[in-house]
């Protein structure tokens, strides 16, 4: 049984559609004030975020509980580290992700590229451009048929809730599986629910080295991430936003992002070495 010891990074599922300047433009965040959401959380002492989550492969018998996201889970430290505040995480609910949002129980909501239409009126959607965002690939059976155009037109694809490689996917073609968790979308893909599996280039190349990866390749395509990136803060408090912003922007040129793709890349090699060894993730 695999026991690792996960250190956790930050990571922002960004937009690369944002405009170009704002990278370079954007203040040092000891220059920015938080708006009157973010005051209160340092009021409080406490800024509460909400984060996806979902079980981790284990050999528990019992129930499986739900696990803040890793990358959430940090990227949440760090946005609590600008404010000089602790962070308490909340796992988002399955149904209905933007309900602690909308009852107050949460200050920020990071929901990855996950469309949360009740909020686009009340919230406002927090694009980052980053300094190095990774690209997407594909993995598919060696010998799998595949269209040859490389539209990839009707190909079912296991992908993970959020991913910021969704949109493209669309455009070329295919039909989309998502699931919880990169591990849960690399376990269906293995067995046999889609054709191709979808995540960070690199974390795909790792994978496919490992022994029971062997009997598949990466394919050429290279996946740009969309523009639908989404932190949510409650109400409308552009001060607030801009300090996010400000601290993301710092946190990305410091290396934080370029280092969380990494650890991603760790989380999921980690899980799928224990579901090889028979342990569950659902």
């Amino acid at each position: 049984m695999v026991r690792p010891r996960l250190v956790l990074a930050g990571l922002l599922w960004a937009s690369l559609g944002a405009v170009a300047w704002w990278l370079h433009s954007s203040p040092d965040v000891d220059r920015v004030a938080p708006g009157p959401q973010l005051q209160a959380a340092q009021a409080r002492q406490v800024l509460r975020v909400g984060v996806r989550a979902y079980p981790r492969p284990t050999d528990s018998k019992e129930a499986l509980v739900n696990q803040p996201d890793e990358m959430d889970s940090a990227l949440a430290q760090a946005l609590a580290a600008y404010l000089k505040v602790p962070v308490q995480l909340r796992n988002l609910p399955d149904r209905d992700p933007q309900a602690l949002l909308k009852d107050g129980s949460i200050d920020v909501l990071i929901a990855g590229s996950l469309d949360l239409p009740a909020l686009r009126n009340q919230s406002r959607a927090l694009d980052a451009p980053p300094a190095q965002f990774k690209e997407g690939g594909l993995l598919a059976l060696r010998n799998a048929p595949l269209p040859a155009n490389g539209r990839l037109q009707g190909v079912t694809a296991c992908l993970a809730e959020g991913s910021p490689w969704a949109a493209q996917l669309q455009q070329l073609g295919t039909e989309q599986k998502t699931y919880p968790s990169s591990i849960r979308a690399a376990v269906a893909f293995m067995a046999g629910e889609c054709s191709v599996l979808a995540d960070e280039r690199s974390t795909l190349e790792r994978l496919q080295a490992q022994p029971d990866w062997r009997f598949y390749r990466l394919l050429k395509q290279r996946l740009k991430a969309s523009d639908d990136a989404r932190v949510y803060l409650a109400g409308n408090d552009r001060q607030s936003l801009a300090f996010l912003r400000a601290a993301l922007h710092n946190w990305q040129r410091e290396g934080g992002q370029e280092q969380a793709w990494g650890l991603h890349g760790n989380a999921v090699l980690i899980d799928s070495l224990k579901v090889g060894e028979g342990l569950v993730c659902h």
